[in-house]
């Protein structure tokens, strides 16, 4: 593993302004000593051989649902369905109790 660094005190108040933090003097020690451990946890990974691994957004094979332009929606649902479990409704339009 490489060297290791600790943080200062004045880069744990550069780092708790920018997350609107105010710490105290022992809460800016103990973060510096727990950031200090996450980084060199973290500078672990710079020892894996990734060369053949391939970069990624996500790990979870998901993609967006788009319907061509003319494409019917055959998920979509009827009118009749949608206001089917609604209370009140006029035409195609919910109606609900007024909020202020």
């Amino acid at each position: 593993m490489s060297t290791t660094k600790k943080l200062t005190h004045e880069e744990v108040l550069h780092l708790a302004k920018l997350a609107g933090l105010i710490l105290t003097d022992e809460e800016i020690d103990k973060n510096a000593a727990q950031l200090t451990e996450t980084i060199n946890y973290i500078k672990n990974l710079d020892e894996l051989d990734t060369k053949n691994v391939e970069p990624t957004n996500s790990v979870v094979d998901l993609s967006n649902v788009t319907f061509d332009d003319g494409e019917k929606n055959v998920r979509a649902l009827s009118n009749v369905e949608v206001f089917s479990n609604g209370k009140t409704g006029k035409g195609s339009l919910f109606v609900v109790e007024r909020i202020m």
